[in-house]
């Protein structure tokens, strides 16, 4: 590959020199088909129990990858290939949900390192929920994750309110 073709340049302001023009790695969202979920499991498995943790354990790792062998969810892997020692930035697990009047394409989960380097691969999520004739994307997030997609045309419409049954066991 030539230079151009690995890399891509972003321009930004510093407050010391003003503009500067800075060498931003490619990340790739990667699609990971069913079939390959075994050999790219072990990549994503922290990550994705991590988040599930953090999610009020709705499920296990184990029940993430079986119902995206099982094709009910997608996995994504956020992969960088010219970063040779640590080519691994984060996962997304997306899932299609058909209700009575709206397909919608749902973000179940999504989480990673250095996110300002990634963040704007939600249009090749986008790009995919169009292309299975999706109405509409959503996603149950942190409240951080609003500032950073309302950039990208995302527009808070809920808020989620959870209480646990203290008793159960």
């Amino acid at each position: 590959k030539s230079y151009y073709e690995c890399y891509r340049f972003s321009r930004y302001n510093n407050k010391l020199f003003g503009d500067i023009w800075r060498k931003v790695c490619m990340i790739e969202l990667v699609y990971i088909p069913e079939d390959m979920v075994d050999g790219s499991w072990k990549h994503v498995e922290k990550d994705v129990a991590d988040a599930l943790a953090r999610s009020n354990g709705y499920a296990l790792a184990s029940n993430i990858k079986q119902w995206i062998k099982d094709k009910k969810m997608q996995l994504w892997i956020l992969w960088d290939n010219d970063n040779k020692e640590a080519p691994y930035y984060g996962v997304v697990v997306t899932e299609i949900l058909q209700r009575p009047l709206k397909r919608c394409l749902n973000i179940r989960i999504m989480t990673g390192h250095h996110r300002e380097k990634w963040q704007h691969l939600i249009k090749n999520i986008e790009k995919f929920a169009w292309d299975n004739k999706c109405d509409s994307m959503e996603l149950i997030a942190r409240p951080g994750w609003q500032k950073v997609l309302s950039r990208f045309g995302y527009n808070r419409t809920h808020v989620l309110l959870e209480k646990n049954n203290k008793e159960k066991k």
